[in-house]
């Protein structure tokens, strides 16, 4: 076993240059006799044993982990006879491989402990084992936390293993690959053969992604209006979802009636709501939209839907604002780098739905004046007194209780990077912010040459929403000028604990003072912490070091995502409220 597991890391880097080439391709790879690996979403030819699709339409990242860019996710199937497997064995055996794997690479490691073993964590946490008997990412089952199947969710012939590395860290699949065979040999099943690989597009009955519907749309003109109607409700639910309200919904199909006040050309839609052809796909299998020669119309059903939101706007919108309040699941690794300075200031404020017995302490606090008279009226009838008399004793106070609002500003990079849905995760974390606090919510953006006030600081959410439906990347990134237009909102507003929240995928490319765009960023974000203002600044990885250096002249902390969805945005906000809440 040893020999064979020298042999596999020796020939570890040349297998990644391999497979970077195919990778580029669009290519599968069958690794060994037992594995496939492609940045693809893998299936099984139902009756042909040993032989593997490779869906080249269907990114591996944005189907399992719902990421938004493709290419960030390397699928890894070993397959083999059918039979339990223990996730946790899986992942034990990968996080020893990696580490003598990288001892071997970097023979210095081999006397510090700790830097191996750091090395090692950070694969540990990019690395997702999934068996018939659970899944976790190989950090978290390596400590035996095991995270159930979705419904559905079926690997009963196979260990499926999502890596998220770049492709210059692919020589790091064939050790775990050999891990997963051992995982497979120890338990005593034998190892299942690939003979073939076939290369092929899924079809789109096929994708049934998160946000796929298909109604029989036409099948449901005889049935009840309350049939319809229902089916109606989750179509245009599922359209918000996706496009991030109501009011962008409208926009979409606006884009499609004949009139040229209001359609769109296809790089103005990407620009807003990123790939569409999917969804075009689907609407057009529903009549809502027919693709003519002279472009895509709405259909008579389109036209009827149209009416149905303008005639149900209310009811619609209540069930999208419940639909934003709820967490997405959490579906990505985030990193926290440095600490805030500013520490937030806490308000009081008196609960009328909680009473307690006055302090002998102290006096101060809000007489609970009914509980207080019934208390004094029971002691009174004990003491066998004729007339009320209040004591001391019979007092009752409302509670008071402790809170810290957290006005926030969110500065959103506005450049042609984030086009899509990087734009829409970040106008969603906008809305969700606004509908899960008391606290009021600002957008500036920044992109082309300069930065632009999108809304400001609100608590009503038709005025947020207007404002969002307005953001359409495209662009340089002028980040400087960002962070200064932010602070000037942030002080010429009354708002309580202020937060900026700086969300970008890319590098400052345009300046604000001299000609070098980086370094204006940095002297902007000293601004951040005069003004005494909290700091939080979300990027991606490639981006780490300078934004770190952001980060500590704004006095102000970084996190970075594997992607930036609104899932990761959300989860950020929501351990930020849990800090504050502990001070």
């Amino acid at each position: 076993m040893k020999s064979r597991r020298k042999e596999v890391f020796n020939t570890s880097s040349v297998i990644g240059n391999y497979l970077r080439i195919y990778f580029g391709q669009e290519q599968g790879v069958r690794l060994g006799e037992s594995g496939v690996v492609s940045l693809k979403v893998h299936q099984v030819v139902p009756g042909r044993k040993g032989q593997v699709k490779i869906l080249t339409n269907r990114d591996a990242g944005q189907c399992f982990l719902e990421y938004i860019d493709p290419g960030r996710v390397v699928h890894l199937s070993v397959f083999h006879q059918h039979g339990i497997i223990c996730p946790r064995e899986v992942a034990k055996r990968i996080f020893w491989n990696i580490e003598e794997y990288i001892q071997q690479e970097t023979p210095s490691l081999s006397f510090v402990e700790n830097d191996r073993l750091k090395k090692a964590v950070d694969y540990a946490l990019k690395i997702q084992v999934v068996t018939c008997e659970g899944k976790g990412l190989v950090y978290d089952l390596f400590q035996g936390q095991v995270e159930p199947l979705d419904p559905g969710e079926q690997v009963l012939n196979h260990v499926r293993v999502l890596i998220k590395v770049d492709s210059n860290r692919y020589d790091i699949i064939l050790p775990v690959a050999a891990a997963v065979e051992e995982a497979i040999i120890a338990v005593g099943l034998e190892l299942g053969k690939v003979r073939k690989i076939i290369h092929t597009r899924a079809k789109e009955q096929e994708k049934r992604l998160a946000n796929y519907v298909l109604f029989p749309w036409r099948q449901l003109k005889n049935v009840s209006y309350l049939t319809l109607r229902e089916n109606q409700n989750q179509l245009v639910t599922i359209l918000a979802d996706r496009f991030g309200s109501i009011k962008e919904v409208e926009d979409f199909l606006a884009s499609y009636t004949p009139s040229i006040f209001h359609r769109m050309s296809k790089d103005q839609q990407h620009k807003k709501w990123g790939n569409l052809e999917e969804h075009l796909q689907q609407l057009e299998e529903l009549g809502i939209v027919k693709k003519t020669i002279f472009g895509t119309y709405l259909t008579r059903d389109g036209k009827e839907l149209k009416e149905f939101i303008n005639h149900h706007r209310c009811e619609l919108e209540a069930e999208i604002r419940r639909s934003i309040r709820r967490k997405p699941r959490k579906s990505g690794r985030i990193r926290k780098l440095g600490e805030n300075t500013e520490k937030p200031t806490t308000i009081q404020y008196v609960n009328y739905n909680k009473v307690k017995r006055q302090n002998d302490d102290t006096w101060s606090g809000n007489l609970a004046i009914p509980q207080t008279v019934l208390q004094a009226k029971k002691s009174s009838l004990l003491r066998g007194e004729n007339r009320l008399i209040i004591q001391k004793d019979d007092l009752y106070q409302y509670e008071r209780r402790h809170y810290i609002p957290m006005d926030v500003c969110l500065l959103i990079d506005a450049s042609g990077s984030m086009a899509g849905e990087k734009r829409q995760a970040a106008c969603y974390l906008a809305q969700h912010l606004l509908l899960s606090g008391r606290e009021k919510v600002a957008v500036v953006t920044f992109q082309e040459m300069k930065a632009h006030l999108a809304v400001p600081f609100t608590k009503n959410q038709k005025t947020l929403s207007r404002g969002l439906s307005n953001i359409r990347p495209g662009g340089l990134t002028p980040l400087a000028d960002g962070i200064v237009t932010s602070i000037e909102v942030i002080e010429s507003t009354p708002v309580s604990n202020p937060v900026l929240i700086l969300i970008t995928d890319g590098m400052p490319n345009f300046p604000l003072w001299s000609f070098d765009a980086k370094k204006d960023a940095l002297e902007a974000a000293y601004k951040i912490a005069e003004a005494k203002v909290r700091f939080i600044c979300i990027g991606v990885e490639s981006n780490k070091e300078y934004l770190k250096k952001l980060a500590r002249n704004g006095s102000g902390k970084l996190y970075i995502v594997d992607d930036l969805n609104r899932s990761n945005l959300v989860d950020i906000m929501a351990y930020e409220k849990r800090i504050a809440a502990s001070y």
